[in-house]
Formats: C-alpha cells, structure tokens, sequence
C-alpha cells in the first residue's frame, strides 16, 4: 500500500502526517539525530510526544513541518502531509496544510511589533478577508488584546510564546505542531491556552505536541508517543486510559509523569546566623516605555534559595536583570559578591562556537589565568556531569532548548559566582535532568551559594525555596 493513500483500518480516519523511515543528520557525516523513524497522526488527534530532554523530538517536529531539510541538515526517508510529499509543497503550500510553534519564539519573529508579526503571516498565505480583524481575533484568542503594538522584544517570554501560538494559528492550517508550547507560560495561561486548543481540536484541528508534561493534554490527549534517548519512537500508542497503567513507561525513562518525583522533597535549612546577599529598596525600573515596578524592596539571605513566581509580564525576568547590573534602575540595590545569570533564553549568553571552549572561557575568568590542561581536565568532567560531553566540539547553537540550559547553568555554575539568578532554569528539561538541576543546585547552595530562581512551576518552588515570592503589579508578597 502507498503511504500516501494510507488510511487506518480500524477507524477509518485518514492519516494527516506520516514518515517512514526517517533519518536526519545536521551534518552530512555527522550521526544521526535519529534514524529510521515511522509515525503516524491521524485527522483530528491530540497526539503528545514526550522522551528526554536533546533525543530528538524538536527535530522531528521540524522535519514533520517541511522546515527541514529545506532550512538545515539531511533528511531520507518518506514524509507526507495528507496524500502529498512535502518536498513537493512550496511553503505557501505547506503553511496553508500544517503550521508550528517553536519552542523557542525568538527563532519564529519576523517582525518588530505584535500585530505587525501576524499581518505578515497572513500576508504569505495572501489572506483574503479583513487582515486586521482577523489580527485582532488571534490577540483576543490568547489574551493579548492590549499588546497589539507592542515591540515584541519588550516583552516577556511567557508572552512571546503567546504571540507564537497567535501566529501560528494564523494561517489557518488543518494541523498544528506545538513544539513545548507552555515553556515559560504562567499556569493561569496555560489553563486558558490549553482549554482553547482543545476546543479547536475537537472542531478538527490536529494537534502534534511535543512536551515533557502531559497536564494540560489530559482532557482531550487521544494518544502518546515516547522518543528514546537514542531517537527511536519506542511507543506509539499509550491512550489516556491507559497512562496509570503505564506510568513506568515513563518512570523508567527518566520522563515526568505527574509531580511524584517531588513527593519527599524540602528546602534545605537557612544558615545561621543569617546574613544578606541582595538587599533591595526601592527599586524602580522601566522597560520599553513601561513602568514595571516603582518601588520594590526585597532582601535575599546568604545560603538560601528563592523562587519569584507571577504571571507573564509581572517583571521576575526584569528584577533579576536588575540584580545582575544589566538593566538601569533607580533605587538601592547592593549585592554581597559577583552575581551570575542564567538567562531565560540561554542563547543570548554563549561567547564560543565550541561547547567545550564555552566552558573553558568561564574557567579562564575565574581562574584569572590562561587555559591549561587542568582547565581542560575539569571542563571535560563538568560535561560529563552534565551529560553533555558527547556535544564537546560541538556548536551550543545546534543543541536542544534543555541542554542549551544545562549548558548555560554549567557555564555559570564553573565560574564559581556566590550568587546565582535562574531564569526558568528547568523549563525543556525531563524530570531526571530537573531533579539533577535542582539536586545539584542544593548541593551548592549548602557550601554556600546563594539561589533566586524564576519559575512558573509552583510545585517546584515549594519543594526547594526557602522563600517564594510572588510578584503582581509591581509589588512583592511572600507565599507561606
């Protein structure tokens, strides 16, 4: 049988995406991303594919929506959308058939303003009724109404990953690939987000998710898919009745499955006698023409770990921008020692082209010397910890969005700084890597390094600060 005309026996839906036997290399003779990989989504499904964190599930994503190879790397094997091969499809062509969210929503803008980023989205499938209404409707759709001229690079991640989904959904296509679609989404949003998409798949939109949580899919999650670290597809048919029964398949794996992992976890004591290491009062910053706080005080003590939640745009990315003396502010703001920053956005913060020499830089700085084979010694036992020595000589710019973090927190963490700010440090991570992160993170913090962490996830944040701290319009309230 042809894949092109396959149609499921059983339910009799056609398939909308297939491969069979797909292999992708970013490198010519590089190994493989993964190889011979087939799938299978069928009109009308909620499909999830969860696996560890850099096996290769972005990847595939990509290559299902036509980006690859056209855009990076070598592709064999057999894709189709509906009954036509995509290298036969223009890009018009394919947007109009399936559109994708990135994980990372910087890599997806074209353009400098919101609404100016959907207009040209409609614009390339030559939409034909009112462009600015339809605009309009997708702002309302993820509840940014009141950002429609905003600069997009004013604003937080969380809300980029908004106007992501927004532009996403602008090409009306009849599937739709989401690619960690929550990252960096407070859950007030993603709750709201969630409820819409699951409205639109149940009026025929196919969703393609790929995610290390299955929360928010739940309601309406037709099937998951599980990805090895080696790349294979393992199981393609876990359905929703089944997951209790199934949870091991995710356990074993090192995948998230619920907060279990959580269950026993504590804070680790405050030091004493308690000292400060930021101590803050009436700080007030603005950012692109807007007043994010005018006067926030805050004291953050030596030895301790504290997590700053609140929605999108609440200003946690700015304060710890603040902290770090990147941004200018007005007001009293002193630190005890260096500081260090994880960025939300980890790209932003490699200065190499080698992950090996990414470290290596960090370890000339703090060892005020230059490299020798000590520096190299210790910068490949780093990697190994982190399980990223295989990527060594590779560029941080082709690592996935979880081991871009983990690099980016080993960066830091081997310039030895006292205090360490953490912009959604576990976000694109599975749960062994979260636990490794934040198991890690206390070790240090007990030989004394001094934590402020942004999160959204709220479950964490009570398992390992000592403060949580929630920030909404402008002000700072402690959560016992």
């Amino acid at each position: 049988m042809r894949l092109e005309n396959r149609v499921d026996e059983v339910s009799g839906q056609h398939v909308i995406l297939s491969c069979r036997n797909l292999t992708f290399r970013y490198e010519e003779n590089a190994p493989p991303v993964f190889e011979n990989v087939s799938c299978a989504v069928k009109y009308g499904e909620a499909v999830v594919l969860a696996g560890p964190s850099g096996c290769g599930k972005s990847t595939l994503a990509y290559c299902l929506a036509g980006l690859y190879p056209e855009y990076a790397g070598t592709l064999t094997g057999e894709l189709y959308i509906r009954n036509t091969a995509v290298s036969f499809l223009s890009p018009s062509q394919r947007a109009r058939r399936i559109s994708i969210m990135f994980q990372n929503p910087d890599n997806q803008f074209c353009m400098g303003r919101v609404d100016h980023e959907i207009l040209f989205a409609l614009e390339n499938i030559s939409y034909a009724g009112d462009m600015l209404a339809r605009t309009r409707e997708l702002l309302r759709l993820v509840g940014l109404e009141d950002a429609e001229t905003a600069p997009i690079h004013s604003l937080s991640g969380g809300t980029k990953q908004k106007i992501a989904l927004a532009t996403a959904m602008a090409t009306g296509a009849e599937a739709l690939i989401l690619d960690e679609p929550f990252a960096n989404v407070d859950p007030k949003s993603c709750a709201e987000l969630a409820k819409k998409l699951e409205i639109f798949n149940k009026n025929g939109l196919t969703l393609f998710i790929v995610d290390h949580k299955l929360d928010y899919w739940r309601p309406f999650l037709s099937r998951v898919m599980i990805m090895d670290r080696d790349g294979h597809i393992t199981e393609t048919d876990i359905y929703p009745s089944e997951l209790e029964r199934r949870k091991n398949a995710f356990t074993d794996r090192g995948l998230f499955f619920a907060d279990e992992w959580l269950d026993g976890r504590t804070p680790l004591p405050s030091p004493k006698p308690e000292e400060s290491a930021v101590v803050i009062k009436d700080l007030a910053v603005s950012y692109g023409g807007k007043q994010v706080f005018s006067s926030l005080s805050l004291e953050v003590m030596k030895g301790t770990i504290t997590a700053l939640i609140g929605g999108n745009g609440s200003g946690k990315s700015t304060l710890l921008l603040a902290i770090a003396g990147l941004i200018r502010f007005r007001g009293n703001l002193g630190v005890s020692s260096k500081v260090g920053l994880v960025f939300q956005n980890p790209r932003y913060q490699f200065l190499s082209q080698n992950v090996r020499d990414e470290i290596l830089i960090t370890l000339k700085n703090a060892h005020r010397s230059k490299p020798s084979k000590d520096d190299t010694a210790e910068a490949e036992a780093l990697l190994v910890e982190f399980g990223l020595l295989r990527y060594a000589d590779a560029s941080p710019y082709i690592l996935s969005q979880g081991q871009q973090r983990r690099l980016a927190l080993l960066s830091m963490l081997a310039g030895s700084r006292p205090i360490l700010l953490l912009d959604e440090p576990t976000y694109a991570q599975d749960e062994q890597a979260t636990s490794f992160i934040m198991d890690l993170l206390q070790k240090r913090v007990s030989r004394g390094l001094t934590a402020i962490i942004a999160t959204h996830d709220h479950a964490l944040a009570r398992a390992f600060a000592n403060r949580i701290l929630s920030l909404d319009d402008g002000t700072l309230s402690e959560l016992k």
